[in-house]
């Protein structure tokens, strides 16, 4: 059974790392989560009898302090493991169903259903995507304006400007309070063009 290690990222994010091969004492795993807490400090290169496992976890200077968790593959939902299969993996979360919050997941070990998604990040991640949206219709708002300046049409101005207020106010007005992952992905500001 293949093992893999989750870390939770100093971002929040959870990290997946498989180690090719054997790893008797750890120090590809250590070589990992160093990599992987990497912060400000770009110019460490990594040294096993000094960056330990221990060391990593304590934190070491430049770097973020990291620990994993083991888990067997067969325990990690599709969503999780990245492999695509809906069929690998269950999780216990009903909440959890697709990649689109994959970095909204969680790994708790404290619970029965290890694998949950964190709202508030999944809040985060689905305004990063309005937001994307957003920004592509405002550079087609840009355009269309240019056009009613170069017609001298300042009634189109003035609507299109009162259009671009709208869309900038979204991140600010619009409500992503919800309780599942599904209800949360299923809101969409009415003044964007629908999802595919």
């Amino acid at each position: 059974m293949t093992k893999r290690y989750l870390a939770t990222l100093p971002d929040g994010r959870l990290a997946v790392t498989q180690l090719n091969g054997l790893d008797p004492d750890g120090a590809k795993l250590a070589k990992a989560l160093f990599e992987l807490s990497r912060g400000t400090e770009k110019n460490t290169h990594f040294d096993p009898s000094v960056h330990t496992l221990a060391a990593i976890a304590a934190g070491i200077p430049g770097h973020s302090p990291l620990t994993t968790v083991e888990v067997d593959e067969a325990d990690l939902p599709y969503h999780i493991l990245g492999n695509g299969d809906p069929a690998h993996g269950m999780c216990l979360d009903p909440n959890c169903h697709d990649r689109y919050f994959r970095n909204a997941m969680v790994w708790d070990n404290t619970q029965t259903g290890k694998c949950r998604c964190d709202m508030p990040k999944a809040r985060g991640v689905h305004m990063d995507c309005i937001r994307l949206c957003r920004n592509e219709e405002l550079v087609k708002k840009d355009v269309t304006f240019m056009r009613a300046v170069e017609a001298g049409d300042t009634s189109a101005q003035a609507t299109i400007a009162t259009e671009k207020q709208v869309l900038r106010d979204i991140p600010q007005t619009f409500d992503l309070t919800t309780d599942t992952p599904i209800q949360l992905k299923a809101r969409w500001p009415s003044e964007l063009p629908a999802r595919e």
